[in-house]
């Protein structure tokens, strides 16, 4: 009886860790590769390490994405120099696509812009309000994330970033 209750207690506690070591990996972004606006892929994988990133999913048509990405414009200009990368990645479909680029260059965005015109990389992310904001740490990890966007929502996301850079 003895010996049964320690092999339980024993796979119990190996399931648990387990489970909890799969709780930890699954917290990995998954990978992928976008065009930016140049037409030149960009591969999440190979700009990890340096840095956190900070990712935001927007459209040329939402209202709550253009106010966001303002804030994250201030956010920056305070944090790029210290290695934070921000990528403001497109979901416009084919039809609103091609606006992108002027709207753009017209609100002089300085993140890396890439286009996710059939929301693959939005669903891997599991994406499904915009603005959607993903917050990587330097080894690729899932730190924050944030749907949508009301007037404050930016100081939480500047917050977490800070934490990543102590």
């Amino acid at each position: 009886m003895k010996r049964s209750l320690a092999f339980l207690i024993m796979l119990v506690i190996t399931t648990m860790g387990l489970a909890q070591e799969e709780k930890e990996t699954s917290n990995r972004a998954p990978d992928f590769t976008l065009p930016d606006l140049n037409g030149k892929n960009y591969q999440l994988y190979e700009n990890l390490g340096e840095g956190p990133i900070v990712m935001n999913f927007w459209a040329t048509w939402c209202m709550p994405c253009i106010e966001e990405l303002k804030k994250i414009k201030k956010i920056y200009k305070n944090h790029s120099e210290k290695g934070v990368k921000f990528l403001a990645i497109s979901v416009d479909d084919p039809k609103t696509v091609g606006r992108v680029k002027s709207f753009v260059r017209s609100h002089r965005y300085p993140f890396i812009i890439l286009l996710d015109t059939n929301n693959e990389v939005l669903k891997l992310f599991r994406g499904t309000l915009l603005p959607y904001t993903v917050l990587l740490d330097r080894d690729g990890q899932i730190v924050y994330t944030h749907m949508g966007y009301r007037v404050g929502d930016e100081k939480e996301l500047e917050e977490k970033i800070k934490k990543l850079l102590n």
